[in-house]
């Protein structure tokens, strides 16, 4: 069945530019109140939103949903918009199919025994570092995610029981997002997101951008509603593969109040930076009663104690590959030589490090239920594979050699799925990202093992050659 939207409000706004971004004709000055660099200091109570130069920028969503951002320039410009937080539930039943062609997600994570105070991490930027396809109808996405707590043991083996209410609230959380491509389709378990303009850099348009989009933003699960992204930086990508240059890495980090109950997200690159506000206190007033007066979650439905209680304690290091269609842009059918370049040879995040509330020290393993694990953040779904939701390597694999038509004209495509995925699992491993080492820097580097391609996905390796021709003959 194809998926149903309900609204909680007659009107409810959709995210726009001028949300954030200092659009002419959105951009709103509040009467009778000094503005300087100290103005959301003042609404928010937080003195980490102070801005001081050209080069500063704050966000502060209210407890009451309302975005308000500004840039410290010589106007200190200010930017407002209402009703800002939307919230939507997705309705799926049955057998319903996504709205993309294959979507993916792999990357190591782990799990605290209790709240976090604070993680930051380095996200490089390179040119070498894009994926060698990207277009208007993908979507290469670098995470960092901060959730709740692992939620895998609650989605069922299809893409309907993936996006139900069960993980409405769990699936959801505090992004950094690195993209290379389209951020603006139904991923079909995120809400589609508009890139804002820039102080920095030169307009925004629907133009694909040939480089790197970066942002903050926070999301609900699965697509069932968003705050408004934060600013965004662009680049085409540092020519310094050494990360030595300046414009070659984004740091990003989150600081988690628990006393205030807030989270803070702090983007930087090129000397310049943004920070991105959020009180918990907002989804206790407009989210709870909204998703309980539906009937999409009970009052006591455990996800509820997670928002009352501002549970934070899983991190995802986690990247996503997202291609809308099974055409290129061309309308010609993606092909395996094709498919595979969609994947950067290699993704990086760099100088982990993390501070868990009551226990001593940076990285200190015994806060973890579990430290840095590269199979444990594998989500795998598309019209590709029909209706289904795979959520481990080997359960992919079980499926692919016993239960997948071999005569499917999909399967040399599924083949090369499965080869990608364990190429990316055991470069992970390789790299040493499990190590866990404590009071020194972590880092999760994946990609393709060795920076090779999968022979799998060789269209002119000969057992490969052999699959795709007698598909071709059935």
């Amino acid at each position: 069945m194809p998926k149903q939207y309900f609204h909680f409000k007659s009107c409810v706004f959709a995210i726009v530019p001028c949300i954030i971004a200092a659009i002419a004709g959105c951009s709103q000055t509040a009467s009778h109140r000094t503005i300087d660099g100290k103005y959301l200091v003042t609404l928010s109570g937080l003195p980490q939103l102070e801005v001081k130069t050209p080069n500063e920028t704050a966000i502060w969503i209210t407890p009451d949903g309302d975005a308000i951002s500004i840039v410290g320039d010589e106007n200190f410009t200010v930017t407002y918009k209402s009703d800002a937080f939307f919230v939507k539930v997705r309705e799926c039943t049955g057998e319903g199919l996504p709205p993309v062609w294959f979507r993916f997600y792999d990357g190591p994570n782990m799990f605290a025994k209790a709240n976090f105070e604070e993680i930051t991490f380095d996200m490089p930027v390179t040119k070498s570092g894009l994926p060698a396809i990207f277009n208007q109808q993908s979507k290469w996405d670098q995470m960092g995610i901060f959730q709740p707590i692992p939620v895998f043991s609650d989605v069922a083996p299809t893409y309907c029981g993936f996006s139900g209410p069960k993980t409405i609230w769990a699936n959801g959380g505090h992004n950094f997002e690195l993209v290379a491509g389209n951020t603006g389709f139904d991923v079909g378990d995120a809400t589609p997101v508009t890139v804002w303009n820039s102080p920095w850099q030169n307009e925004f348009d629907d133009t694909l951008y040939k480089g790197w989009m970066v942002y903050p933003m926070m999301a609900l699960g699965n697509g069932n509603g968003a705050l408004p992204a934060g600013y965004a930086f662009r680049t085409l990508g540092s020519t310094d593969n050494t990360l030595a240059a300046k414009d070659s890495m984004v740091h990003c980090k989150y600081t988690v109040l628990n006393d205030k109950e807030i989270m803070l997200l702090e983007l930087s690159y090129n000397g310049a930076i943004t920070k991105y506000a959020v009180p918990q206190k907002l989804f206790k007033d407009k989210f709870l009663p909204l998703v309980i007066a539906s009937g999409a979650m009970a009052a006591d439905d455990k996800q509820v104690a997670q928002v009352n209680d501002f549970m934070w304690r899983w991190m995802l290091f986690t990247t996503t590959c997202t291609i809308q269609k099974p055409t290129n842009p061309d309308g010609k059918l993606i092909s395996l030589d094709e498919f595979k370049q969609y994947f950067p040879l290699t993704t990086k995040y760099l100088n982990v490090k993390t501070k868990v509330k009551g226990y001593d020290g940076i990285n200190n393993p015994a806060a973890f239920e579990n430290t840095l694990q590269c199979g444990l953040g594998m989500e795998l779904f598309g019209t590709l594979f029909d209706f289904r939701l795979f959520t481990d390597v080997p359960g992919y694999s079980k499926w692919l050699a016993t239960e997948a038509d071999k005569k499917d004209p999909r399967y040399a495509h599924w083949r090369c799925v499965e080869a990608i995925m364990r190429s990316r699992e055991q470069r992970c491993k390789a790299e040493h990202s499990e190590d866990a080492v404590a009071g020194a820097p972590w880092h999760a580097i994946n990609g393709y093992m060795n920076e090779q391609y999968p022979k799998e996905c060789d269209c002119n390796d000969p057992e490969t050659k052999a699959i795709i021709a007698g598909l071709r003959s059935k």
